[in-house]
């Protein structure tokens, strides 16, 4: 059963016990706005009870952070008037192949969902950097995150100060890379700019504890980028990376290994292919800007 690990007057954060893996619920005086609702149908069905006590005559709206088959399980369950996700993931090329993995997972632990598992369909699809939706007082603006997977994307919620931020950033997990780590790297590299367009002091991953001051997301953003610079320099060099770090960071080996193998193998032939270099002598600077500074959105649609 998931559990409540965060909750404030507008934000309610919701956990499953599968890879600590957060439904984000934000309530306004304008709209209630669910993001990434999963896994277990019970763990579901809390959520869609939570969303009917407190939508009143609210509109709601569902929003993806991407496509993993995990973030989408529980779409069906949630009446919503309005759902979000990136042009990528609305046009995404393997939809069957995702829903197929969701329902392989439910055959396995032999589970019984009261709503059928279908792939989100999208209302409203960001196409680029800084899209923004308002209704009454409250704006939202959304953000193309790519690396993690193709079709990544982040929002911040204006007036909260709050950037739910997919699987990116999070506390129990270093990155997993499934699309690109050229593009995962510009994503880490873009977040203080965004910051500074928006003004975001607490940030949710999708998986692992909230960040709730921009001191904790930025020290989470560092320690992602030296993980892959580690990963870059190991493999140009052919200096065994320090595996016993990772692990003394990140209390899953048994399961994350994989997912750091898997690292490894793509970044090897991103190597391989000449999509990025490493020069042991060139000096890397892991800190954002030296003002993290009040800002406006970029345009409005």
């Amino acid at each position: 059963m998931n559990t409540i690990i965060y909750r404030d007057p507008n934000v309610t954060v919701f956990q499953s016990a599968l890879f600590q893996t957060n439904t984000t619920v934000v309530q306004t005086n304008d709209l209630v706005l669910v993001v990434d609702p999963g896994w277990l149908p019970q763990e579901v069905n809390a959520i869609r009870q939570y969303v009917d006590e407190i939508r009143g005559f609210k509109p709601v709206f569902l929003l993806f952070t991407h496509s993993d088959y995990d973030h989408i399980m529980g779409y069906k369950a949630i009446d919503a008037d309005r759902v979000f996700m990136s042009e990528a993931m609305s046009l995404h090329p393997e939809k069957t192949k995702i829903l197929e993995q969701a329902q392989s997972f439910d055959h396995q632990f032999y589970i019984e969902r009261p709503y059928p598992l279908e792939y989100p369909q999208a209302d409203f699809a960001v196409y680029r950097d800084g899209v923004q939706f308002r209704t009454g007082q409250t704006k939202m603006t959304f953000y193309l995150t790519p690396g993690h997977t193709v079709d990544s994307m982040m929002v911040v919620i204006w007036h909260l100060g709050l950037c739910i931020a997919g699987d990116y950033l999070s506390n129990v997990e270093f990155p997993f890379i499934n699309h690109s780590s050229i593009e995962y790297e510009k994503t880490l590299e873009k977040l203080p700019r965004i910051h500074d367009k928006n003004w975001f002091t607490r940030l949710i991953p999708g998986h692992g504890t909230p960040a709730l001051s921009i001191n904790d997301w930025l020290r989470r953003r560092t320690d992602s980028l030296t993980y892959l610079y580690a990963l870059r320099e190991s493999i140009s060099t052919g200096v065994p990376f320090d595996e016993s770090s990772l692990w003394h960071r990140y209390r899953f080996p048994l399961y994350q290994r994989q997912c750091h193998n898997n690292n490894l193998a793509r970044m090897q032939n991103e190597y391989e292919q000449g999509l990025w270099s490493w020069d042991p002598a060139m000096q890397i600077d892991l800190d954002p800007p030296a003002t993290l500074r009040q800002g406006g959105g970029e345009d409005e649609q």
